[in-house]
């Protein structure tokens, strides 16, 4: 499978970027004048018009490899939503897309905003609990996992990436945390996970993927979006220009088709 590459830095893109969804109906009137308008699904896409600068020659050589390697325009490569949380329901722990072991989970709880969108997980089991999400995410992404979390009393929150982790000491006062970097190597998929420990009680908010090395502003979530594997060039030909020793830029535009 064909991935979109990041930048030396961890980043998908780079600022200034445009996303431009677009949907077709199928529209039909009647000899009586009436007209039935009905969405033509599976037609709709996402154009993505992308700028690079200052990349390295590596950075540059890994977009033009994928533009050779899959013909061009004519063949399709996944490509990672910079701009959303990757994570499906964020806000919703019941979903099936979490796996929450035997933790209890109470919803309505108060959150950093002041409004009560966050949910106490509690773990009365004698034994470790994680809370978990799988994405489609290859091990080589780098990707950050960051979470609001607070508990009553002073204790830590692990948060982790496949095997990686990293842990923070909370109390009282809501504390973001998270990690960061890339996964399993050789990996289709990631994982995502809030350890709890056994008899622990932490209040969670914000839990939030993205692909890039650092947290950004929280974005609630829906269903899971934003891993496009049906992405394509939409130009035959692709354009990098030296601006220096060892420095180029290039700008693109890519279409990726929504599965809906």
């Amino acid at each position: 499978m064909n991935w979109f590459p990041q930048t030396g830095a961890g980043s998908v893109a780079q600022y200034p970027l445009e996303r431009v969804r677009r949907w077709r109906t199928i529209s039909n009137r009647l000899e009586s004048g009436e007209r039935i308008t009905l969405p033509d699904y599976g037609t709709a896409e996402i154009l993505w018009d992308l700028s690079y600068e200052d990349l390295s020659d590596g950075e540059s050589g890994q977009i033009r490899g994928l533009f050779d390697s899959v013909f061009g325009a004519a063949g399709s490569f996944t490509f990672i939503d910079p701009l959303v949380n990757l994570l499906g329901w964020s806000e919703d722990l019941s979903r099936s897309d979490w796996q929450r072991g035997l933790l209890n989970v109470t919803t309505a709880v108060t959150d950093p905003q002041g409004t009560t969108r966050a949910s106490r997980i509690a773990n009365s089991s004698a034994a470790m609990q994680a809370l978990v999400q799988s994405l489609g995410i290859r091990g080589e992404h780098v990707a950050c996992f960051s979470a609001w979390v607070r508990s009553n009393t002073i204790s830590v929150a692990t948060i982790q990436r496949d095997g990686y982790q990293s842990t923070y000491a909370i109390g009282p006062a809501w504390k973001r945390i998270y990690v960061t970097g890339a996964g399993n190597a050789g990996q289709v998929d990631s994982t995502f996970t809030l350890l709890v420990e056994p008899g622990q009680s932490v209040d969670v908010w914000g839990l939030q993927v993205e692909a890039q090395p650092a947290p950004s502003v929280y974005k609630v979530s829906g269903p899971q979006t934003g891993i496009y594997a049906e992405t394509r060039f939409a130009s035959p030909e692709l354009t990098i220009v030296s601006t220096g020793p060892g420095r180029s830029a290039c700008r693109m535009r890519l279409v990726s088709r929504i599965q809906e």
